[in-house]
Formats: structure tokens, sequence, C-alpha cells
């Protein structure tokens, strides 16, 4: 089981990759200058954990895209990272497939090129790099794998949990329960997916891939978990 391989993906995939990537993560914007200046922003935000997948997976994409140049920024308000540059031509290959500029809002979806062109398996995989995870639940005692991902876009959460169905994932979709549904910071209603179990991992890594380096590293961690595990119990003698 080979881990995500960006450097064995064509133009179109990468670009495909980071459009999940936008929908997960990024944004774009327009404004103008105090010199009436047009300005068209991209910005995409993650983790300081997230630097490997900026480094190895973003700024690659954005050099293919003719950004040849791209620096990270700390986020020192919210203990993340971002990226935050003009560029009008990628700004525009990004809003020419529909992605909407400013806030992104309950209606973002997967486009119909990405579709036709049999992209979405890489629309998936750069969505669940940022907006995805995988998750280690313990019950009662061991651990146990989920991947799932929730967002207040009900379409392009019902479309990522599909395409995961159609590829052999068994898995759950719903509404997510509000941490405090009295918040006025809370409005929007989210929606969630969740496929539990070690069959669900195994078909995930092999045929999307972890693009976020973290959970590719937390994927073979897990794995290692589980074999030693697996000697424990083994190692363990039956009670008469």
């Amino acid at each position: 089981m080979p881990p995500f391989n960006f450097n064995s993906l064509n133009d179109e995939e990468k670009f495909a990759l980071f459009y999940g990537i936008m929908l997960g993560d990024g944004c774009l914007s327009y404004y103008k200058t105090k010199e009436e200046v047009n300005r068209f922003t991209i910005a995409i935000t993650g983790g300081t954990d997230d630097k490997n997948l900026f480094e190895k997976i973003i700024i690659p994409t954005l050099a293919m895209l003719g950004r040849k140049s791209s620096s990270i920024k700390n986020k020192k308000d919210c203990n993340g990272i971002e990226l935050n540059f003009p560029n009008k031509i990628i700004f525009d290959k990004v809003k020419f497939y529909g992605f909407p500029v400013g806030k992104k809002g309950p209606n973002i979806n997967i486009p119909k090129h990405f579709y036709d062109k049999k992209l979405v398996k890489y629309v998936v995989a750069g969505f669940m790099a940022t907006d995805g995870s995988l998750v280690l639940t313990k019950n009662p005692n061991k651990y146990y794998p989920r991947i799932e991902a929730n967002g207040i876009s009900k379409p392009l959460i019902e479309q990522v949990h599909a395409f995961l169905i159609s590829i052999g994932m068994n898995g759950a979709f719903y509404l997510a329960k509000r941490k405090n549904p009295n918040s006025s910071y809370n409005v929007q209603q989210q929606y969630r997916f969740q496929f539990n179990g070690m069959k669900n991992l195994l078909l995930f890594h092999d045929l999307i891939g972890f693009a976020n380096p973290k959970y590719e590293e937390k994927f073979i961690n897990f794995l290692n978990y589980e074999e030693e595990y697996k000697k424990s119990i083994f190692n363990i003698p039956t009670q008469k």
C-alpha cells in the first residue's frame, strides 16, 4: 500500500487535487486598492500541522499553475498557517469552474467538469486533505479508525459521501450536531459523513489516498498499533 504519490499525477489531476483543497480551506477574494487597482487574491489556510501539505502539495501545484514563489505565513491569532497572494491567472482558472468569490456559503459543489474528465477522485483527495480527517476512537480498550468530514454545504458533503460509497466504502451521511445551538457564532447547519472500521480505512487509502502527509503518518502508526495489538492478544493465554 504505497502512500499518495503527488509526483505521479499529471497536470489535470494536480489541478483537480488543488480544486478540492480550495473547496476545503481555500478562498477567492476581489477588491480595489486605494489607487483603484483591481486585486484578485487566493487564500488557503490550515493548521500548523498542515505545513507538509503546503510544502509538498500546494506550493508545487501553484508553481505548476504559474506562481513560482509562495511563502507560508504564520497566523498567530489562531495558531495556524496560510498562503495569501494576488494572482489573476490562478484566480480566473479556479473561478471558471464555478468557485465563488468571497464566502463560499452552503451551496459549493464538485463541478460537472471533474465528473466528465473522471477527476473526482482527486477533488475528493484534496477536500479530504483539508476538511476531512482520520480519527482514532478508543472503544472500550482498543482504538478503531474512522474516516469523516463535515461542512455547511450539503451538496458537497453528499457528493463526497456518494463517491466514497461508489468505490465500495460503507458509511452514513447525516446532519451534524451543533456543539452549542444557542451560540450566535454557530448559526449554519452542518452536514457530516462517517466511515468506520479497518475495511473502509484500507479502501480509502488504496483507492483515494491521504494527500495530507499528517494523515498518512497517522495511518502508518495505526497499522503498527494494530499489528502490536494483535500480537498482544495472541499471546494472552485462554481462560479455562
